[in-house]
């Protein structure tokens, strides 16, 4: 796969002007919101609109708290500790199917996970992967996400499975970008920003995408609520919405402000150079209405496949992003 290929994005950029004037509060009294987030490229429409004050334009007063993996994001979520959470949409059927009551009102991020090989494997493509099949390649991934669902398509779509290679898990992203510098591993799935790094840095060599595995409107992160907040606070969720859609539009529209931007508000753990290699790979997805829901679909069938879930719990409740939208 050239490497060109990953870089592209969609050509079309929604006005700000399409989601509306912000809403201004009237009076100093703001709507306070506590927002659980990870730290990939995919939360950049959140990072944006607090970085510029969008939010607060929205009369929303939106506490963000970093939660270290997903798992501790859904647990934050559904004790009421947080109020919306932006992650990995595979978590969030996961937890559905173990009786959470969490909602997708929303997406993120799209195109930022990648299936990397080692330059010193001579792997090229999905082919060449294919080709390579019982000869004990180390491929690293994490169990249960966006990472091992890249990877398992990946490998379905090229003919092959797991039982043809040596699946190392991982808990901890971290760990696994590690053991891909150290050569411990000889591919591995990884997101944006990292996955800049093992391929620009590290010489890592891209051969499958997220959205080779879901589509061009499938996301990798998502907006998460649960339906008790959804049925309690659906202003409060449209103004939410309202400011991470004029985010996202406004860094689609500016990519070289919107790398000034995030990388002066420190949100990010990589340099600016880094950062605005890694932003085209990952590019904001708020609205998922036009095919994200048929791109979340092939995962969760994937899923169902492996077991993880016994049916697909329907989760994405789109109703006021439409609203915002329109």
């Amino acid at each position: 796969m050239k490497r060109r290929d990953f870089l592209k994005t969609s050509a079309a950029v929604a006005g700000v002007a399409a989601v509306g004037a912000p809403f201004v509060a009237r009076t100093q009294e703001l709507d306070t919101v506590n927002v659980g987030h990870l730290v990939g490229i995919c939360m950049s429409p959140l990072f944006y609109a607090k970085a510029r004050e969008y939010f607060r334009e929205e009369g929303l007063n939106v506490q963000m708290k970093f939660m270290p993996n997903p798992g501790d994001a859904l647990t934050a979520l559904n004790s009421g500790a947080m109020d919306i959470i932006h992650n990995p949409f595979t978590n969030a059927f996961i937890a559905a199917g173990q009786g959470a009551p969490v909602r997708i009102i929303a997406g993120s991020g799209a195109g930022g996970l990648f299936l990397v090989a080692q330059k010193e494997t001579g792997i090229k493509n999905m082919a060449d992967l294919a080709a390579a099949k019982g000869k004990g390649l180390k491929i690293g991934t994490v169990r249960f996400n966006t990472f091992e669902l890249t990877l398992y398509r990946a490998l379905v779509k090229a003919g092959v499975g797991y039982s043809d290679y040596d699946i190392v898990w991982f808990n901890d992203t971290l760990a696994l970008a590690a053991a891909f510098e150290s050569k411990n591993l000889d591919l591995a799935t990884h997101v944006e920003p990292f996955a800049t790094r093992l391929i620009d840095t590290l010489g890592g060599v891209p051969i499958a995408s997220s959205l080779d595995a879901w589509g061009p409107h499938g996301p990798d992160c998502v907006t998460n609520t649960t339906a008790r907040y959804l049925d309690s606070k659906p202003e409060v969720i449209k103004r939410y919405l309202k400011a991470i859609l004029r985010a996202d539009a406004a860094i689609k529209a500016d990519l070289p402000k919107a790398v000034d931007v995030l990388d002066g508000a420190k949100f990010y753990r990589v340099n600016k150079e880094t950062l605005a290699a890694a932003l085209p790979r990952q590019m904001p997805q708020v609205d998922i209405t036009k095919g994200g829901e048929k791109g979340m679909e092939i995962a969760v069938a994937d899923m169902v496949q492996l077991g993880y879930l016994k049916t697909a719990p329907q989760i994405v409740d789109t109703k006021l992003l439409k609203q915002v939208l329109a």
